[in-house]
C-alpha cells in the first residue's frame, strides 16, 4: 500500500521517500493521585477544544480549524525521544497540522505562514490542482485524519523546497502520532502490523532528515535547541539499530556544559541501555 496511499487516492499523488531531503532541486505519566481519580473527573478531549481561525497563504479563504486550548491539558511526561504525552490521555499532537478545506495547503501550526511568490505559484499548479477535498472531522481529531493531514503537510513542505528540518520533524510527528494511534488499537487489531511498519519508516527519514539539516541549518531547529535534537537523533539512531551514531550523538551530549540536566540524564539512561543490548549480542 505504501505510506502515502491515502493520499495517492485523493489524486494528490505521494511523496518520492528517496528524494524528500534533497536540496537545490526545484519541485515542479500521570501521578499516582491523578490515577486515583475516578474517570467522570478526567478532562474530555471535546471540552479543551476551540475554533481557531487562520487564513490560507494561496487562496486568502479565511477557515476554522479545530485547536486545543492553551494551558488546559497538563504535561505529564514525555517518552524516551521526547514525544509529549498530556493527562486524560489527551493528544495535542493530533491538531498541529493546519490543512485549508478549499484548496488543500498544508503545514504544521508553526509554518503556516506566507510563502513566497515562486512557491505560491509551484503549490497552486502541482497540488491545490489536483486537491479533491478531505474527509471533515467532527468534533474531537482521529489520528487517521491528523495523519492525512500530516502527509498533505509533508508534500506541501516539498513542493515550497522548505528544510530538511522542517520535513524531518513532519516525519518524526507522524512517528509520535502513529504511536498514539497504536496506543489506543487493541492488541488484536488488524492494522497493528501496517502502522508498525509505516512508523519505523517515519523513524528513519526523520533520521534522514535530521541528518541533512544537522551540519546546514542554524539552531534552534524546529523549537530544538542542539543538545535536544542531538539527543533526539541519539534515540532514533538507537531505533534504526545503528549503535555507533547512536554512541557518538550521546557522547556530544553528554560532554556538553550547555545540555540540560533532564537531557544528560536521558541520555545517560540511552547509554546504559545501549551498553547492556551490546553487552547481550556478543
Amino acid at each position: 500500500m505504501g505510506l502515502f496511499s491515502d493520499v495517492e487516492r485523493m489524486g494528490l499523488g505521494g511523496v518520492d521517500m528517496n528524494n524528500v531531503f534533497n536540496e537545490g532541486k526545484k519541485q515542479t505519566s500521570a501521578s499516582p493521585s491523578e490515577l486515583e481519580q475516578p474517570k467522570e473527573t478526567e478532562k474530555k478531549e471535546e471540552d479543551v477544544l476551540f475554533d481557531k481561525s487562520y487564513q490560507c497563504p494561496i487562496c486568502d479563504n479565511n477557515f476554522k480549524v479545530k485547536a486545543i486550548r492553551t494551558g488546559k491539558v497538563k504535561l505529564v511526561d514525555q517518552d524516551e525521544e521526547l514525544r509529549p504525552i498530556y493527562e486524560s490521555h489527551i493528544d495535542p499532537l493530533k491538531y498541529d497540522a493546519v490543512t485549508c478545506p478549499r484548496c488543500g495547503y498544508s503545514a504544521l501550526t508553526r509554518y503556516y505562514k506566507p510563502v513566497t511568490t515562486a512557491q505560491l505559484r509551484t503549490i497552486r499548479q502541482e497540488f491545490c490542482a489536483n486537491f479533491k477535498g478531505i474527509p471533515e472531522e467532527d468534533g474531537c481529531m482521529s489520528y487517521r485524519g491528523a495523519l492525512l493531514r500530516h502527509k498533505l503537510s509533508l508534500i506541501c513542505a516539498v513542493k515550497r523546497n522548505a528544510k530538511n528540518s522542517e520535513k524531518a520533524y513532519i516525519f518524526l510527528k507522524m512517528a509520535w502520532l502513529m504511536r498514539g494511534y497504536l496506543e489506543e488499537l487493541p492488541a488484536d487489531d488488524a492494522t497493528r502490523e501496517e502502522l508498525i511498519q509505516e512508523e519505523n519508516e517515519c523513524i528513519q527519514k526523520a533520521y534522514e532528515g535530521f541528518q541533512a539539516a544537522f551540519s546546514k541549518e542554524t539552531f534552534p531547529m524546529c523549537g530544538m535547541d542542539e543538545m535536544s535534537l542531538r539527543y533526539t537523533m541519539a534515540v532514533l539512531a538507537h531505533k534504526l539499530g545503528k549503535m555507533e551514531d547512536a554512541v557518538r550523538l550521546l557522547a556530544g551530549v553528554l560532554g556538553s556544559k550547555t545540555a540540560s540536566a533532564r537531557i544528560k540524564d536521558k541520555a545517560l539512561v540511552l547509554k546504559d541501555t545501549i551498553k547492556n543490548e551490546v553487552m547481550a549480542n556478543k
